[in-house]
């Protein structure tokens, strides 16, 4: 089957990550190819915070979208905030870079590392029809009829309201919480903050702090927390 190869424990759950850039047809090539190319960075990046979370690798397709495969599925959630706040930290004046995400999760039925999205199951089919099914939203969430009651408020409450807090971030905000997903302290955010031109100084760390506040920063990490504590207790993950 070369590098496509059939799960073989049907009943794992899974979270598929199916996304588009923002506007798309407004960016120029090169901005485009490089916002694909830093979703592919930031990956990596989720990789190394979170070991044996990246099934294969991000796949990319056409010149806006890609595809996630995530083998823990209650980060699901958070994954898609850390994708959003690295995109939108780029953004500037004249430019500006989101994606819209959308999370399927259930199981999946063939995995194919060589290309994520030529894979197939279930978590792939919810996370497809709820991208194509958006409507002015940013992040949403599917995973079939399992488990009513969580899902439904995670797609008609939480999720929809995380989305408008993301999307209002400008990108001071979203750089000061890009850091602090990735683990960093407000110093070592603000030593780690990336200058666009020379005579830019970096942030001091009670401005990192105040932009972390401005973002809902707090609130956002007990929301994200609570999230993977209930996805984990409906699918009995350890």
């Amino acid at each position: 089957m070369g590098e496509a190869e059939r799960v073989a424990d049907g009943e794992k759950i899974y979270a598929v990550l199916t996304g588009d850039l923002v506007k798309s047809s407004r960016l120029t090539s090169a901005d485009s190819k490089g916002a694909m190319e830093r979703l592919k960075k930031i990956s990596a990046d989720i990789e190394q915070q979170h070991p044996d979370s990246v099934v294969g690798r991000l796949d990319t397709f056409r010149h806006d979208s890609w595809q996630l495969l995530l083998a823990q599925p209650a980060l699901a959630c958070r994954i898609a905030v850390f994708l959003r706040a690295a995109l939108k930290m780029e953004s500037d004046a004249y430019t500006k870079y989101d994606t819209r995400i959308s999370i399927g999760i259930g199981t999946v039925e063939l995995i194919s590392k060589r290309r994520i999205s030529d894979s197939r199951g279930p978590a792939f089919t919810y996370s497809g029809k709820g991208l194509d099914a958006m409507d002015g939203q940013r992040l949403a969430l599917n995973a079939g009829d399992a488990r009513p009651a969580l899902w439904n408020g995670l797609k008609q409450g939480v999720v929809p309201l995380l989305d408008c807090v993301v999307g209002d971030w400008t990108p001071t905000e979203s750089r000061a919480v890009y850091g602090a997903l990735k683990g960093w302290t407000q110093e070592e955010t603000a030593g780690n903050w990336l200058l666009q031109t020379k005579t830019q100084k970096r942030p001091t760390r009670q401005a990192v702090g105040d932009s972390l506040v401005r973002a809902h920063w707090s609130a956002i990490e007990t929301v994200l927390t609570w999230i993977e504590a209930e996805i984990a207790q409906a699918y009995s993950l350890g």
